[in-house]
């Protein structure tokens, strides 16, 4: 703020510049404690640098949600995870925190498919013995174990499965927009006096410039949203442009439902398309029938991009396409722009999504612009002539627990001997499964002696598939790692 500003009313100013007030006012209080959510929401990147240089030094506790992993990497010393009606503590930053939960799910899916194994033999095991008088305290002590046994909950769905493809241009031509001494004022206030400028197919730019430096009215203007004061903007022929703007959640129908929604824009798609380019945005099965007035925030913020994207265009022009979503949705929409072979200019505060879209960056201020050839990081790079820093992988290590049990060398004979218990285990059961059926043959039904053989055969199958199932337990309680 300038010594101009300090008297000006506060209702009169802008979004990001009230969240600087609000954030000022915190943080010269001292709290002991700073709970913030999505404070980077309305900063421009400068301010939401800042606010992180100033966080990092910050003696007291913080409590924060935020959807820039890399705001959240730079400040957090833990993460708490909310999914599913749970919660979890995870140590570490957030790049720490996808690699443990990471390979939380990898050991749930084994552990429960290991249980879901253990608790189907068991069941066969009663099954078998249900009848049998000299196997009842066996079967009774497995009934049991089951009663106790804490299930294991099956592992999540594999959310990140989820891919987007956008409808993909046509060729075009080389050159989309040009702007030729371009000026732009508002009333007296000039926001470009003399802009060149020119966009060419398959660049992906990021604006980046401090709040009220003009990128939103360069927005506007490669849209059509707002003319030219002088100077020449000249589009190519047969171009087709999409424009996704901040008060984009604003347009949307609120009677109509989600599939109504898409189905507008593209008349022509089958209801099958339709419903498989919205589960790419997170709107599977019945959630298509959804009215837009019960969506969240965050739903409508996705219908809004899908709605937008949903037709072929040469150029995208967005505007913080990424307010109000959730990390999952940040990745899939990410990955989506980044595989687009159209052109892009967007306006982001999110480093992550500029550096995996954008291949150029524009600073914008002053009344014109300057290019830089590279994503976001190598234009800090270039800004500050240095070295881009490299991220302390420290702090996301994740340490190993101490081995714990026998040594390798005794490990590897007692698999090798639970692998060989199991084929013994697997002969077993078919060998009495064979004798059942002889049992079945009419043809022995007055053959007493090969009926005797045959009963005593199968008691002593039976008492050496008991012996081997109880050798297979105690071979596998040695072999899982204790906790």
């Amino acid at each position: 703020f300038t010594e101009r500003q300090f008297q000006e009313p506060f209702a009169t100013l802008s979004g990001g510049w009230r969240m600087r007030v609000k954030l000022a006012g915190l943080l010269l209080a001292q709290p002991r404690f700073l709970f913030l959510d999505e404070p980077t929401n309305h900063l421009d990147l400068d301010a939401a640098l800042w606010l992180e240089g100033f966080l990092t030094q910050w003696p007291g506790g913080l409590v924060l949600i935020s959807h820039d992993r890399v705001f959240l990497d730079k400040l957090t010393t833990d993460i708490l995870e909310i999914e599913r009606g749970k919660i979890r503590l995870y140590s570490g930053n957030y790049t720490a925190y996808e690699k443990a939960r990471q390979i939380r799910i990898e050991q749930q899916q084994a552990a429960y498919a290991n249980q879901q194994k253990k608790i189907q033999a068991t069941e066969r095991f009663i099954e078998r013995f249900r009848y049998k008088n000299t196997k009842a305290t066996q079967v009774q002590s497995r009934i049991k174990q089951l009663e106790k046994l804490i299930r294991i909950d099956a592992p999540e769905p594999a959310t990140s499965t989820f891919r987007l493809r956008l409808p993909e241009p046509d060729r075009g031509s080389r050159v989309l927009i040009a702007l030729q001494a371009v000026q732009k004022a508002y009333g007296t206030q000039s926001v470009y006096s003399d802009l060149n400028f020119t966009i060419e197919r398959g660049q992906k730019l990021g604006l980046v410039g401090p709040n009220g430096a003009g990128k939103s009215t360069l927005l506007k203007l490669l849209a059509g949203v707002e003319a030219p004061t002088g100077g020449r903007l000249q589009r190519s022929p047969n171009i087709q442009i999409s424009y996704y703007a901040q008060h984009q959640l604003e347009v949307l129908d609120p009677a109509a439902t989600v599939l109504q929604t898409i189905q507008k824009e593209v008349p022509h798609w089958s209801r099958t398309q339709t419903r498989s380019y919205l589960g790419g945005f997170f709107f599977p099965g019945e959630a298509v029938d959804k009215k837009v007035f019960v969506l969240s925030g965050g739903e409508k913020a996705r219908l809004a991009l899908a709605k937008m994207l949903c037709t072929p265009a040469h150029l995208l022009l967005l505007d913080e396409p990424t307010n109000h979503l959730d990390m999952l949705s940040r990745d899939v929409v990410e990955q989506a722009l980044a595989q687009f072979s159209g052109s892009i200019v967007c306006i982001s505060h999110d480093r992550h999504f500029l550096n995996t879209v954008t291949n150029l960056t524009v600073e914008v201020g002053r009344g014109t612009v300057q290019l830089y050839s590279g994503n976001y990081d190598y234009y800090r790079w270039k800004k500050n002539r240095a070295e881009p820093q490299v991220p302390d992988e420290s702090s996301a290590a994740i340490p190993k627990p101490p081995r714990k049990g026998p040594s390798y060398t005794e490990r590897k004979r007692k698999r090798n001997r639970l692998e060989k218990v199991k084929r013994l285990i697997l002969a077993t059961e078919e060998e009495l499964d064979t004798i059942a059926d002889r049992f079945q043959d009419p043809q022995l039904a007055s053959d007493f002696e090969t009926l005797e053989k045959l009963q005593r055969r199968h008691n002593s199958c039976e008492d050496t598939l008991l012996k081997l199932l109880e050798e297979q337990e105690a071979l596998e309680r040695e072999l899982t790692p204790s906790p």
